[in-house]
């Protein structure tokens, strides 16, 4: 926990432990009543591992955004051809050509290892 963090925790539990509302808690104090209730909500998020400007929990992924051009539905199975219901995506210069029911998990790893997640 960072000393920031630590401070909040320590006034918000002034603030439940007093009765009082945020406004009057916090009138007379250097910080401003939206920011108490911020940091509260703010502070429970990260409790249940769902803070918006924490790191993402281990085992998930930041969403990274992509550019899928579709493409016409291929006749053949030739060499970069894919399945009509497919598609192909290009991370880090190459090309990788997804069916229905791909691996997510694997193709997290493809791009990982590609050096297309930063």
């Amino acid at each position: 926990m960072t000393e920031t963090e630590s401070k909040w925790v320590e006034r918000i539990r002034q603030w439940k432990d007093s009765g009082k509302g945020a406004e009057e808690f916090a009138s007379g104090r250097p910080f401003k009543a939206s920011t108490l209730k911020w940091w509260a909500t703010e502070l429970r998020r990260r409790a249940d591992g769902r803070s918006r400007t924490s790191k993402p929990r281990v085992g998930t992924s930041p969403i990274r955004m992509a550019r899928v051009v579709p493409r016409p539905a291929a006749r053949g199975r030739g060499k970069g051809q894919v399945p009509g219901d497919g598609l192909v995506i290009e991370v880090s210069g190459a090309r990788i050509s997804l069916g229905r029911g791909f691996d997510a998990g694997l193709l997290a790893e493809v791009v990982r290892a590609l050096g297309g997640e930063r």
